[in-house]
C-alpha cells in the first residue's frame, strides 16, 4: 500500500471518527433536550392541575355561601310589603347586613397564573392540540364567570340614595341565582377537566 493511499485511508477514518462523534453529541443532546422538555411539561401540567383544584375549592365555598343567602333572601321577600320594596334602600327597614351569614357580594377570584406561565414560556406548544383546547376552554369559562361576578359587584357598589330596596334585592338575586347557576356548571366542568388532566398527566 503506497504512502498516498495510507494517507487517504487515515484521513477517511479520522473524518468518520469526527462525524460519529458529532452524531453522538447531537443524539445525546437531543435526548437531554427531550428529557428536559418532558420534565417541564410534567411540572407545568402538575401546576395547572393544582391551580384548577384550588379554583374548584374556592367555587365550592362560594356555592355554599350563595345557596345559604338564597334561602335567607327567599324567606325575607314574602314578608316585605310593596311600601318596603319600593322605598329607598338607605332609608328602609330592610337591612341586608342582618341576613344570617351575610358577608357581602362574593364571587371566587379564580387563578390562572400556571396556565399563563405555560403560555408565556412556550411549553404549552408541546402539549397535544386536544389538551390545549381543553385548557383554553376551561380557563375561558373561568374568565367569563369572574367577569360576571365583577359586574354584579359593580352594580352593588353603584348603590346610592335613589336605589330602591327591590333593586338591591334584585342584585342579591343575581348573585344567588344566575351567578350560582354559573358556579355550579363551572364546578362540574372543573371536576371533569381535572380528572381528564390527571389521566393525561400520568401518560406524559
Amino acid at each position: 500500500m503506497n504512502k498516498n493511499l495510507k494517507s487517504i485511508l487515515k484521513y477517511i477514518i479520522e473524518v468518520i471518527i469526527v462525524a460519529f462523534g458529532v452524531f453522538l453529541g447531537i443524539y445525546y443532546s437531543n435526548i437531554n433536550e427531550d428529557n428536559k422538555t418532558k420534565k417541564e411539561k410534567e411540572k407545568s401540567l402538575s401546576l395547572i392541575i393544582g391551580e384548577l383544584e384550588t379554583n374548584q375549592e374556592l367555587l365550592k365555598s362560594d356555592i355554599d355561601y350563595h345557596e345559604n343567602i338564597k334561602i335567607q333572601i327567599d324567606s325575607i321577600i314574602p314578608n316585605l310589603s310593596d311600601k318596603d320594596l319600593y322605598s329607598t334602600f338607605i332609608g328602609s327597614d330592610f337591612k341586608h347586613a342582618e341576613i344570617d351569614g351575610w358577608t357581602g357580594f362574593r364571587f371566587s377570584r379564580l387563578q390562572k397564573t400556571a396556565f399563563e406561565s405555560a403560555k408565556t414560556s412556550g411549553i404549552i406548544k408541546e402539549f397535544d392540540i386536544e389538551l390545549i383546547q381543553k385548557l383554553s376552554n376551561i380557563y375561558y369559562y373561568q374568565d367569563t364567570y369572574v367577569g360576571f361576578g365583577e359586574s354584579i359587584l359593580n352594580k352593588a357598589i353603584e348603590t346610592n340614595s335613589s336605589t330602591k330596596v327591590v333593586d338591591f334585592i334584585g342584585i342579591i338575586e343575581l348573585m344567588t341565582s344566575d351567578l350560582l347557576g354559573v358556579e355550579k356548571n363551572l364546578s362540574k366542568e372543573l371536576e371533569k377537566t381535572i380528572t381528564e388532566l390527571k389521566t393525561t398527566h400520568n401518560k406524559v
